[in-house]
């Protein structure tokens, strides 16, 4: 089985990630911004194909692809039991969680952030979350290959498996305590609800504490993303205080 991302920025944090095997690296003739990502799969051995924009275009229809076209093996999915093995300290940690976010470039920015932030793992309901798709991945620009991505048949139950294994949980909601005044504990799991609802009601209430983001320019609320970046600063920013970082 085999997959095709595309754009300048994953093509280089896959190449250069080593997780995925990469099949197939096609590059536009000329001089785009995958050019550079071409260079660096021909440094490191892998064979580059450059071919017409039409030819990119059948792999990606529609999108950006920025001149360059990657066939890869499919994103590794982990288990709870497998991400949280490689943990390298078990009692410090900093998870992310999504619930109902189905816009491809929320989710995308959410991970790219995530990645950003030291987050090492990220829970995906496998319903009413939109899947890893190319849209996602490139809106990420390659943080996919820092993150494990781990599928969730149910996220409430994943959650309380969590709490039971000494995980606190921290939800995104507007009534939420200001986050930068919440004393927080680790391991940590951070949720984001979705664009419009927020988190669902049965989510928030397996949540050890609601957190918010204290706003003062009058404009409603920050969209899923943009939340979901200061959150995960503040809090990594604590994670990082408790290693003596």
């Amino acid at each position: 089985m085999s997959e095709y991302l595309y754009g300048a920025n994953t093509a280089e944090e896959v190449i250069n990630g080593g997780r995925r095997r990469i099949f197939r690296v096609m590059a536009a003739r000329g001089q785009g911004k995958g050019a550079a990502a071409a260079d660096l799969a021909r440094r490191k051995g892998i064979r580059v194909e450059f071919v017409d924009n039409r030819v990119l275009e059948k792999y990606a229809p529609g999108a950006n692809h920025q001149g360059i076209v990657l066939e890869v093996e499919p994103l590794r999915h982990y288990s709870v039991p497998d991400a949280l093995a490689l943990e390298k300290d078990p009692k410090r940690f900093l998870w992310a969680g999504v619930d109902g976010v189905t816009d491809p470039m929320n989710l995308g920015a959410i991970l790219r952030s995530a990645a950003c932030f030291g987050v090492s793992s990220v829970l995906l309901p496998e319903r009413r979350t939109v899947g890893i798709t190319p849209a996602v991945q490139k809106t990420s620009s390659g943080a996919l290959e820092k993150l494990n991505i781990v599928p969730v048949g149910n996220l409430n139950s994943t959650i309380i498996d969590l709490k039971e294994r000494g995980v606190w949980v921290y939800g995104l909601d507007m009534e939420g305590e200001p986050l930068d005044k919440v004393d927080y504990a680790f391991p940590g799991l951070i949720l984001v609800g979705s664009e419009g609802e927020g988190l669902h009601l049965k989510t928030k209430e397996h949540c050890d504490r609601l957190i918010s983001i204290p706003q003062l320019g009058g404009v409603e609320s920050l969209n899923a993303s943009a939340a979901a970046a200061v959150a995960f600063y503040e809090v990594s920013k604590k994670l990082r205080a408790s290693k003596g970082t």
